[in-house]
C-alpha cells in the first residue's frame, strides 16, 4: 500500500475519556491467512525505521494512568514490537494512541489482532492513514478522533495501479470490526493509490466510520451523510449543490463564514438540505408553511447554541469545537426529517 509523508501534528485537545473492558475478540489464524493473501499484492514498503512503542501518562487520562502510544510507519516486525512492550510494561488503561502514515497491510492485521485481543480502544493524534486508518483503526473497541486528528483513506495498489479485489476484502475487514462496508469502498473508488481522501470527526461521524465512547457500532447507528443520501436516492429530491444554502459573498456571521470554508460542514449540510426538500415535496401548501417556519426555528436554535465556540479566529484548528457542534445539530435534524416524511 502506497503511503504519504504526514503533515505536522494538529493541536491536542483534551478527550475525557474513560474505557471500560469488554469480552475479550480473537481472530482465528485461518482467517487471518485469508486476508494476508488478497493483501499479499500490495505494492511493497519502503525500508525505514520500525515503530516507536511507549507506555506513558496522557493528558486524557489521571495523571496515575498510562495508555500505549504508538508513533511511525508500520513495518515487519511491529507487531512483535508491540508485544514485547505490551509484556514489559502494560498500560494500566485500555488505549491505544496513534500517529502512524500507514505502511504494510499484513503487520497493520497483525496489530489489529492485539488490539482486539487486548480490548484496546483506538484514539488518533494526528494524522492516521492507510492501513493504519482502514485495519488498526476499525479494530478498536472504541475508534475516536481527537480534535483537528485526520484518517486519510485509499485505494489498495499492485505496481501503481488500483487492486479491487484488495479493496474488497478491506472493506471486508472493516465491516468486521462494525464499520460499513461502503464507506471504504466507496472511497477506495473515488480515490486512487495516489490520492488519499482525509477524514477529521466530522466526516468520520457521518460516514460511520467512528465509534465513540458507549456508540453503537456504526454500521448499526448513526452515518447521517449515508443515511440521508440513501433514503432520498430514489426520490424525486433533486441533488443540493456542494456548499450552503445561501450565498457566501453575503456571509455576516461566523457562523456563516464557517459554513462557506468548511468543506465537511457543506458535506453534512448538502444532504440536510436534500433530505429537507424531500420532507417539503409532499406537503400541502399549508404544512410546507409550517415546515419551513419550524426549520427557520431549528437554525435559529442551532447557530446560538454553536455561536459561543466560534470566535473570530478561523482557522481550522480554532474552529473544531463550532463545527462539531454544527455538525451534531444537523446530524440529529437529518434523522428527525426521515423519520417526519416516513
Amino acid at each position: 500500500m502506497d503511503t504519504q509523508d504526514i503533515g505536522a501534528k494538529r493541536q491536542k485537545r483534551k478527550l475525557a475519556l474513560f474505557m471500560e473492558r469488554m469480552v475479550r475478540i480473537s481472530k482465528t489464524s485461518a482467517k487471518t491467512f485469508i486476508l494476508l493473501s488478497f493483501f499479499s499484492s500490495l505494492a511493497p514498503f519502503s525500508e525505514s525505521e520500525a515503530m516507536d512503542f511507549s507506555t506513558e501518562a496522557s493528558v486524557f487520562f489521571e495523571k496515575t494512568q498510562t495508555v500505549l502510544r504508538a508513533e511511525g510507519e508500520i513495518i515487519a516486525g511491529d507487531a512483535n514490537r508491540l508485544q514485547a512492550q505490551l509484556q514489559e510494561s502494560p498500560p494500566s488503561t485500555e488505549t491505544l494512541l496513534i500517529t502512524s502514515p500507514g505502511g504494510s497491510v499484513q503487520e497493520a492485521i497483525k496489530i489489529a489482532e492485539i488490539v482486539q485481543e487486548n480490548s484496546f480502544s483506538v484514539v488518533v493524534i494526528g494524522e492516521c492513514a492507510s492501513a493504519c486508518a482502514m485495519i488498526i483503526f476499525p479494530a478498536g473497541k472504541y475508534s475516536i478522533l481527537t480534535s483537528g486528528s485526520l484518517l486519510g483513506i485509499h485505494s489498495c495498489s499492485n505496481s501503481g495501479e488500483r487492486n479491487d479485489l484488495c479493496n474488497s476484502k478491506i472493506a471486508e475487514y472493516a465491516t468486521s470490526n462494525g464499520f460499513p462496508y461502503g464507506t471504504i469502498d466507496i472511497f477506495s473508488d473515488l480515490y486512487g493509490p495516489g490520492e488519499m481522501k482525509w477524514m477529521t470527526e466530522i466526516s468520520a461521524r457521518c460516514f460511520g466510520f467512528y465509534r465513540g465512547l458507549n456508540d453503537l457500532k456504526p454500521i448499526h447507528g448513526k452515518k447521517a451523510c449515508v443515511d440521508g443520501y440513501i433514503f432520498t436516492s430514489n426520490t424525486s429530491a433533486k441533488p443540493r449543490p456542494f456548499g450552503p444554502s445561501f450565498d457566501c459573498r453575503e456571509a455576516s456571521t461566523n457562523i456563516e463564514r464557517l459554513f462557506c470554508i468548511d468543506k465537511e460542514l457543506m458535506q453534512s449540510d448538502s444532504i440536510l438540505g436534500r433530505v429537507y426538500d424531500y420532507a417539503l415535496s409532499g406537503l400541502s401548501n399549508k404544512d410546507k408553511i409550517a415546515l419551513m417556519r419550524t426549520q427557520r426555528q431549528w437554525i435559529e436554535e442551532r447557530n446560538k447554541s454553536c455561536k459561543s465556540l466560534i470566535g473570530t479566529n478561523m482557522s481550522f484548528s480554532n474552529t473544531r469545537d463550532g463545527a462539531l457542534c454544527l455538525y451534531r445539530f444537523n446530524e440529529d435534524r437529518i434523522y428527525e426529517l426521515i423519520e417526519f416524511s416516513k
